[in-house]
């Protein structure tokens, strides 16, 4: 669950280059941004200029509401 939420987050701010499909390529992003300084800044700044993205998007805050009022109300959806 973690992991989706993460990538769901990166993909969010457009920052796809450090989703991994498997356990080979987790490593080799990991090994990649621990050695190449200048690629790991650049995903930094891609972070930085798009993380406005993540705070102020209310999209999951509202269906979160939106869920709660139903069970509340005794709709449970289904």
């Amino acid at each position: 669950m973690r992991g989706r939420h993460s990538m769901a987050i990166l993909r969010m701010m457009g920052v796809t280059e450090t989703i991994a499909e498997t356990i080979d390529d987790y490593v080799s992003i990991a090994v990649r941004l621990a050695r190449d300084v200048p690629w790991r800044m650049s995903v930094k700044a891609k972070i930085s200029a798009s993380k406005h993205r993540i705070y102020f998007d209310r999209a999951c805050i509202s269906a979160l509401e939106q869920f709660l009022d139903q069970v509340m109300r005794g709709n449970v959806p289904t």
